[in-house]
């Protein structure tokens, strides 16, 4: 009989068509934590994007071998409890990187070239002559200020630095000095003397409980007047409510977000409001060669597991010893 794993939420074909490979997998009727408890006890895989993966579900799977994260990231899993219980927890890292940081530099110049307004302007009030009016600026000989350089913030600076030729600064208590001198980028000793040089900021921290609100109204009024603030990280690194009010007194001249808090935002969120914001639906990471990525190594992590080989990417290793078999 083949191992059975249950695809919480439905990924890119690819991963499907590996793990019908060498499982019998099916789709969960209800992705929901409380409906996905009651069909998870025969279950040897599991394979999750956004779903919480909460120790009551993990309980609810005694069979349970092996979980896989359809990302990069794992903050939706009970990864402590997956350790007790000796199930490893294996993930795609950087499946999404270049995904996001398109996107990011996407919405840095959108916002610079002031697009959406421009395009409203044109195709709703068919008024060419908004190219006198509307305002537009180049980033090239500007300073970024990257905040967290991981696998995608480095990505941003790789990008904004050699291709659009801006001056790359970057604040990451972790950063390494031979990263810093390969991409270009000059550390900054704290956030706040980041967000005073920098004439546009991308968020790529994690969201950890210290960095709850990292840009706050006090850290909005220590930025350069004019500045543009991008956050394709976590939604509680900014505190949307004086972001909001940054942008209504020109502190901010735009504002680029793929992520809220909460998820999925309120519909009468007040950003929504504004013509300098500019926000997606928490997509950055969902291009086609990425869902690809993301899919299919985390299907081979899952296999990997289940046929008792080390995987190549394991968010837990120390409990491989010990694991369920």
């Amino acid at each position: 009989m083949k191992p059975q794993v249950i695809v919480v939420q439905r990924v890119h074909q690819v991963g499907l068509d590996l793990l019908a490979s060498e499982t019998d997998w099916r789709l969960a009727s209800d992705p929901a934590p409380e409906k996905l408890k009651e069909e998870v006890g025969n279950a040897d895989g599991i394979l999750v994007r956004t779903t919480p993966l909460t120790r009551d579900v993990l309980e609810a799977a005694p069979n349970l071998k092996v979980i896989g994260r359809h990302g990069g990231g794992v903050d939706n899993i009970d990864v402590e409890a997956a350790t007790e219980l000796g199930i490893p927890v294996v993930y795609a890292p950087g499946s999404n990187t270049l995904a996001v940081a398109e996107h990011a530099v996407m919405l840095m110049l959108t916002l610079a070239k002031n697009v959406f307004v421009a395009d409203k302007e044109l195709r709703e009030k068919h008024n060419f002559s908004a190219r006198f009016t509307v305002p537009s600026v180049e980033l090239n000989g500007k300073t970024l200020g990257v905040v967290g350089l991981g696998k995608i913030g480095a990505a941003v600076a790789k990008r904004c630095g050699f291709g659009l030729e801006m001056n790359v600064i970057a604040y990451d208590p972790l950063l390494r000095e031979d990263v810093a001198k390969e991409l270009n980028v000059t550390p900054v000793a704290s956030l706040d003397e980041l967000l005073a040089q920098a004439d546009v900021v991308s968020l790529h921290a994690p969201a950890t409980p210290e960095n709850h609100h990292l840009i706050s109204a006090e850290r909005l009024a220590k930025m350069k007047k004019g500045a543009i603030l991008v956050n394709t990280g976590r939604g509680p690194l900014v505190d949307e409510a004086a972001v909001y009010e940054a942008l209504k007194v020109g502190q901010l001249a735009g504002f680029g977000t793929d992520v809220f808090d909460p998820e999925p935002p309120l519909a009468d969120n007040p950003l929504f409001t504004l013509p300098n914001v500019v926000v997606t639906p928490h997509m950055a990471a969902h291009t086609e060669e990425a869902l690809q990525r993301m899919a299919s190594w985390a299907a081979e992590g899952i296999l990997s597991v289940l046929k008792g080989e080390y995987p190549k990417y394991i968010y837990n290793p120390e409990v491989w010893d010990r694991r369920r078999k």
